[in-house]
């Protein structure tokens, strides 16, 4: 229950920083979006590059922390729920909507705003390969040169 009220909130946050920066399009062009999670304070923060904050509010599945509370495990389960919430957006195409400028990323960083993760980059000229996918061509090409090597 807790992952799902924590998902719940960063969905809600990143659509309403979409809304926000919707809402400003005449201002300039945004070319990354900041993500920051603090579970040790029990806030979650986006902010376009320009550190302008679009949306900052409180998580309460952080909140209900009880002692033994590990920020860091907080930290790594947030990542993948970030990552699987901006695919949806962006497969909804609510980037789409926005004034962007390619390459344009989604960035997850802490308190230094240094990048812990890169969520997603959309870009129309490059391709960028994840690690499943690579890990996956992998074993293909595994798959492919023993079968070649058994046929001689």
């Amino acid at each position: 229950m807790k992952k799902e009220s924590l998902y719940h909130t960063l969905d809600y946050a990143i659509r309403k920083a979409l809304d926000k920066l919707k809402e400003r399009e005449s201002s300039a062009a945004v070319v990354d979006l900041y993500l920051f999670p603090n579970p040790e304070s029990a806030d979650f923060t986006i902010l376009d590059d320009e550190d302008n904050v679009l949306v900052k509010l409180s998580v309460p599945a952080w909140e209900e922390q009880f002692q033994g509370f590990d920020s860091d495990e907080a930290l790594k389960e947030c990542e993948p729920l970030l990552k699987e919430i901006v695919f949806k957006v962006k497969d909804e195409g609510l980037f789409e909507q926005q004034n962007i400028i390619k390459p344009f990323s989604v960035l997850l960083v802490d308190e230094e705003m240094e990048v812990v993760a890169e969520l997603l980059t959309l870009d129309d000229e490059q391709l960028l390969l994840n690690d499943d996918f690579l890990k996956h061509m992998d074993d293909e090409l595994d798959g492919f040169y023993k079968q070649l090597m058994s046929d001689m």
